[in-house]
C-alpha cells in the first residue's frame, strides 16, 4: 500500500471538461496558439526569470545561465498547397483552414443520401427537427441531396432501447445507406454500443451526434451540421477535396 501525504501532492490532469464549457474554451485557447504567440510567451518567461532575483539566484546556484532569447535557426517555408474542388481551386488562408470554401462549393465526388435511418429519444425530438431542417438548408450549396429519412423515435435513452431499435430497423430495410443517431450528452456508453453494433455486428455507415452539439445559436448548429454532412459524404464513399501530387 502506498500512502500519499495530501499536502505534498499535486493534482494532475483536468476534470471532465465537457461539463464546464468555459474551462474547455480556456484550455482550447491555450492549446491553439500561433507561432508568434508561442514566441512572445517564451521570451516573456525569460524576461520574468531575469527580473526576479530569487529565480536568477536559483539558476546561478545550479550553475545555469539562460540566453536572453530562444534559439534561432534558418527554416524552410514550404509552398502552400492548392486545394482542388470539383469546379474550382484555391489556396488556403493563413490559418490553413478551408471549411468555409468546402461548405459553399461542390466537392469532387458527392453521394446522395436516399435511404437512411434517423433514431433519437423522444425527449430530443426538437433537436431532431432542427437537425433535419439544417441538413436540408445546408446540403444544396455542397451539391448533396438528402432525402426523407426513416424515423424511429425511442421512448427512452437506454442502451438496450437503441440496440433493439437499430437491429429491428436495419433488419426490415434493405440496403440502408446510413444510420444517424442523436444521443444524450455525456453518454459514451450509448455511443460505444452503437458503434460496436454498426461496425461489427450489422455493418452499416453510422453517424452519432451528441445532443449538446445541436444546442446553441443557429450559426453554431449550422456549422456543426455542415461538418456532419462532410463526414457522411466521406463515410459513404464521396471525395471532398484533393491536392496536386507531382510525379
Amino acid at each position: 500500500m502506498v500512502l500519499l501525504v495530501p499536502e505534498l501532492t499535486f493534482l494532475t490532469g483536468l476534470a471532465d471538461l465537457r461539463k464546464n464549457s468555459r474551462m474547455l474554451k480556456e484550455v482550447m485557447w491555450e492549446m491553439i496558439q500561433s507561432p508568434q504567440q508561442h514566441y512572445q510567451r517564451l521570451t516573456s518567461l525569460l524576461c520574468r526569470i531575469r527580473s526576479t532575483p530569487d529565480a536568477s539566484w536559483e539558476l546561478e546556484r545550479w550553475g545555469l545561465c539562460l540566453d536572453r532569447d530562444i534559439y534561432r535557426t534558418q527554416g524552410h517555408i514550404l509552398p502552400v498547397e492548392r486545394i482542388n474542388l470539383r469546379h474550382r481551386s484555391f489556396l488556403p488562408a493563413e490559418d490553413l483552414g478551408w471549411h468555409r470554401e468546402v461548405t459553399k462549393e461542390v466537392p469532387i465526388a458527392v453521394i446522395s443520401i436516399n435511404s437512411w435511418l434517423l433514431i433519437y429519444p423522444k425527449r430530443l425530438q426538437h433537436l431532431a427537427k432542427d437537425l433535419l431542417a439544417a441538413m436540408r438548408s445546408s446540403c444544396g450549396a455542397m451539391g448533396m441531396q438528402v432525402g426523407q429519412p426513416t424515423v424511429q423515435e425511442l421512448r427512452d435513452d437506454r442502451i438496450e432501447t437503441y440496440v433493439r431499435t437499430i437491429q429491428s430497423s436495419l433488419g426490415s430495410h434493405d440496403k440502408m445507406q446510413l444510420l444517424l443517431c442523436i444521443i444524450p450528452s455525456g453518454r459514451d456508453d450509448v455511443y460505444g454500443a452503437i458503434k460496436k453494433l454498426c461496425c461489427v455486428q450489422t455493418p452499416v455507415p453510422s453517424q452519432v451526434i451528441n445532443a449538446q452539439s445541436l444546442t446553441g445559436h443557429p450559426g453554431k448548429i449550422r456549422s456543426v451540421v455542415q461538418k456532419v454532412l462532410l463526414q457522411i459524404n466521406c463515410k459513404l464513399g464521396g471525395q471532398l477535396w484533393g491536392v496536386d501530387i507531382p510525379l
